[in-house]
Order: C-alpha cells, then sequence, then structure tokens
C-alpha cells in the first residue's frame, strides 16, 4: 500500500497567533480534524496572553454520548475561552435543529453579527450534503438581513466572500 499526506491549502490554515477577526468553524463528523488543532493552538495563545477574537465552532454529529469526538477536550478549550462550542446532535436534536445548517440559521443574528465584523468561516467535512446545506443557511441569512436581496444576489455575496478568503471549504464528496 502506498499512501502520501499532503498539508492542507494554505487558505485552510487558521491564525491562531493574534488577531481580532472572528473565525466561525463549521465542521460534520471528522470534518472536526482541523479545527481540533486550531481550537487547541487558540488555547495555547490564550494562555500565553494572546488577544484573540472570538471563535464559534458548530459541529454535527449523531448524539452527544455516542459520537462527539474530543468532547473533554474541546469543552476545556471552550471553558479557557479560547471557543464556543455549538453542537448539532442529528438523532438527539434540540427543537428544529438538527444538523449544523440549522444551528446556523437559529443562531441567525450572531453569525450575521460575527460576518460584519470581518468573520472567516471555514467549512470542513461531508461535501455532498452538509457543505451545501451550509452554502444554502449562508445565502438564505444573507437574503434575510439584506432588504430586497435574492438568490442571485445571496449567491454573489457568498462567491464575494470565497473571492475574498473569507469563506474557505475543505470538503470531501461522501459515498
Amino acid at each position: 500500500m502506498y499512501a502520501r499526506v499532503q498539508p492542507c491549502r494554505e487558505a485552510f490554515r487558521i491564525d491562531a497567533t493574534g488577531g481580532s477577526a472572528p473565525v466561525v468553524m463549521v465542521a460534520a463528523g471528522t470534518g472536526l480534524a482541523p479545527f481540533r488543532g486550531a481550537i487547541a493552538d487558540r488555547a495555547a495563545a490564550l494562555a500565553a496572553g494572546a488577544e484573540l477574537g472570538p471563535a464559534v465552532c458548530y459541529f454535527g454529529c449523531d448524539a452527544p454520548d455516542a459520537d462527539f469526538l474530543h468532547a473533554d477536550e474541546l469543552r476545556a478549550a471552550e471553558t479557557a475561552g479560547a471557543v464556543s462550542l455549538r453542537p448539532a446532535f442529528s438523532e438527539t436534536p434540540e427543537g428544529e435543529v438538527r444538523f449544523v445548517q440549522h444551528r446556523i440559521a437559529a443562531e441567525a443574528e450572531e453569525v450575521w453579527a460575527l460576518l460584519a465584523a470581518g468573520a472567516r468561516v471555514y467549512v470542513c467535512g461531508d461535501g455532498s450534503r452538509m457543505a451545501p446545506g451550509v452554502r444554502e443557511a449562508f445565502r438564505t441569512l444573507y437574503r434575510k438581513h439584506t432588504p430586497g436581496a435574492d438568490e442571485t444576489a445571496a449567491e454573489q455575496w457568498l462567491d464575494g466572500l470565497v473571492a475574498d478568503g473569507r469563506y474557505v471549504e475543505d470538503v470531501y464528496a461522501a459515498g
């Protein structure tokens, strides 16, 4: 068997050494992997006295007692102020919140405020269902907060975030 390891795209690297721009991380399942390192880096930077902008991590899995990967580690980072965790549990939903895109929609005002403050959005995980759902949640967010905006305007807005490096995906096609 042959394998090769490739570093992630430069655009997907989350700077945890400082800066005030908010960070919005969105993951499902194993898509959490790159964010685990970024959150640990943020916790270390905070412990060293760095001032960081807010970070929110929307994370989807089946159930809190089944596959909430690295829960203790992530909760410790949240307690330290490195991140605000926003899980979505598909098998044990909270009201209408079953998937990460539902949680983003439920917290639309906060997400919009983070975007207005210059947030960078990173999406990692399933590219066949989760990522399209998250893109739609962001387009809906734009339409809701932009009077007269239609689907075309929302698509152009999201394309602009992508072009500016403020909406970055590292997704895979699930079978």
